[in-house]
């Protein structure tokens, strides 16, 4: 009868079959244990290139942002009076300055009838009168035959329900007697084109009395904003005006018929500035991370798994040729980032000299744009295409590193799987073994004690 996968414990020999077996197998297991750490190893190579890929990608989004010379020249806008106009610049606002008079302010129209002594009292009967809101009529149906009764309370609900751009409602002014509600319409549209007016179809005289005074009690016009920019009447149904002057929105406050607001564009050196630092700080971290795996222990051993790597070497040598690299910009004297307070130090790091670069960019803005956006080879231009060479998810180089890892990554599981089946029946083989040892030792104690006798039974 077998005796596979049966440990006697050395019960016939003395020995700790056991100790011996786990002893043997942690030798049989070595070469696993070290396709187990190379495996381990390779995953930390992989999500390392993972992480540098994000590092790429951010460094990517910085250069985009640099990359034409409207995204690249952050603009500012000021108004000689704030209490009239206030202004707003966006990058593709262009420096000038432009002389604004505020002659009227665009406004909802709001008109409203005479007060009532009360507004719910039915005076005025089965009628229908026209709400025309910028030249279109549309009927009004109140009384008999209809869900709003003939009061004040019923006309601004079947106004209101019609879901058009002029809304109704009844004020009560606090006023004693007749002068204490009053219907109040007010369109929802800022300009003329919300401008509106009420006309009688049929119905009693209360209620073509009630039309005539909406009608007449104009409070506020439905008007558009009118500007003189530059001598040139402008009107605009908003008093937000942001396709005027390209790139720039206009906030209008209030009229001003004498004193024209001087509106000035200039380039936001700060803001410009803010944006290229956010460029070389990213930039940088690229370089830290190389040079962290570069790194060496204190015993002379590499510390990181992607020491030499030769990828990230390449990548690093490539950049440097980019931001090192001149451009032509239009003006020799500011050609390289160098000259515009960009440096590079030994690592190839990045340094950003603001007060500089400040300098070179008021004595000449559109070289220093250039050093970044230049067709085809602004620094910019030239680092995303680079990038995107790098970290396309069809076939960028760290996707082509990272799948090579993913093949040596399933070939280690591979062999630890079959090692593993070897291990599982060099085990069962050292159980019956040991087992079949431990049976014939038994064997053969038994025949000794037999032969033991015989000498006893002679005598």
């Amino acid at each position: 009868m077998s005796s596979a996968g049966i440990s006697f414990g050395g019960l016939g020999s003395g020995l700790d079959t056991r100790s011996i077996i786990s002893a043997l197998m942690a030798v049989e297991r070595r070469p696993i244990s070290a396709l187990n750490a190379k495996k381990s190893s390779l995953n930390t190579s992989k999500n390392l290139f993972g992480d540098f890929k994000k590092l790429l990608t951010d460094l990517d989004t910085k250069a985009k942002a640099l990359r034409t010379t409207t995204d690249f020249l952050e603009m500012k806008a000021s108004s000689s009076d704030e209490d009239v106009l206030a202004v707003r610049a966006g990058s593709t606002a262009t420096p000038g300055s432009y002389q604004i008079k505020v002659m009227a302010l665009a406004s909802s129209q709001v008109s409203v009838s005479n007060g009532r002594a009360a507004k719910d009292d039915p005076v005025f009967g089965d009628g229908t009168f026209f709400l025309n809101v910028n030249g279109t009529d549309h009927p009004i149906d109140i009384g008999a035959g209809t869900n709003y009764a003939s009061t004040l309370d019923g006309i601004a609900q079947a106004i209101r329900d019609k879901g058009l751009d002029v809304t109704a409602e009844v004020v009560d002014t606090g006023q004693s007697g007749a002068q204490r509600y009053q219907l109040a319409l007010r369109s929802t549209v800022v300009g003329s084109e919300g401008a509106f007016s009420l006309s009688l179809d049929s119905g009693n005289a209360s209620l073509s009395t009630l039309v005539n005074e909406v009608n007449a009690n104009v409070r506020a016009p439905g008007q558009d904003a009118h500007l003189l920019y530059n001598g040139v009447d402008v009107y605009r149904s908003s008093n937000s005006v942001g396709d005027l002057i390209p790139g720039v929105t206009l906030d209008l406050k209030a009229t001003d018929l004498v004193n024209p607001v001087t509106v000035t564009i200039t380039t936001d050196a700060e803001e410009t500035s803010k944006k290229v630092k956010e460029f070389v700080d990213t930039y940088n971290k690229v370089v830290d991370f190389i040079g962290t795996q570069n790194q060496l222990g204190e015993d002379g051993a590499a510390k990181n798994p992607l020491f030499g790597d030769g990828t990230l070497r390449s990548i690093r040598s490539s950049l440097r040729t980019i931001v090192g690299s001149s451009v032509d910009t239009g003006n020799t004297a500011i050609s390289m980032l160098a000259i515009a307070g960009i440096a590079s130090d030994r690592e190839g790091k990045l340094t950003f000299n603001q007060s500089k670069f400040e300098e070179k960019l008021g004595e000449d803005e559109q070289a220093v744009a250039s050093l970044f956006s230049a067709t085809n080879v602004g620094i910019a231009s030239r680092l995303t295409s680079q990038i995107e060479a790098y970290t396309s998810s069809v076939d960028g180089l760290i996707k082509t590193r990272q799948d090579g890892f993913d093949r040596m990554i399933k070939d280690a599981q591979r062999r630890i799987d079959q090692g593993e089946a070897r291990l599982v029946r060099f085990e069962q083989n050292l159980e019956q073994r040991f087992a079949n040892l431990e049976t014939q030792i038994a064997r053969l104690q038994g025949q000794g004690s037999a032969l033991q006798g015989f000498p006893a039974a002679r005598r």
